[in-house]
């Protein structure tokens, strides 16, 4: 004999999976747009001169197609974004210390270490996004 699932049940089922199908979403998302794919395709769209971008444009561009789609917005952005530089780039020590491998120096500092200002190193960069299988900017 089957069991009836009362509507209060069946209710709070459709919710449940609604939540974990909105789970899995947003993971899915992270997956396709780490924080290292939008600081290439932001820096790697900026064409003024040669003296790359400012720190403060780079986040508020980050922070306009980040924002929008749903992912995650940490308190600390700006430090976020910085750590993330620094993962990927030979001029700074976090890199040199944790033994990083040449393929993920992607970003670089063109006027110098502190300068504020970053770009990407486009032929490392195109190799990175193929490797992670993400599409091309």
């Amino acid at each position: 004999m089957a069991e009836t699932i009362s509507s209060d049940t069946e209710d709070y089922l459709d919710k449940l999976f609604a939540e974990y199908d909105a789970l899995l979403a947003k993971r899915r998302l992270r997956k396709e747009r780490p924080w290292t794919f939008d600081i290439i395709r932001v820096l790697w769209g900026y064409r003024v001169g040669s003296s790359g971008m400012r720190m403060v444009n780079l986040v508020s561009a980050l922070w306009h197609i980040r924002e929008p789609s749903g992912l995650n917005i940490p308190k600390a952005f700006t430090k976020t974004v910085q750590s993330t530089l620094n993962q990927h780039t030979a001029q700074s020590s976090v890199w040199k210390n944790h033994g990083a491998k040449p393929e993920d120096d992607l970003f670089y500092s063109p006027l110098g270490k502190r300068s504020g200002t970053w770009a990407v190193h486009r032929e490392r960069a195109l190799d990175w996004i193929k490797t992670h299988e993400l599409p091309l900017p």
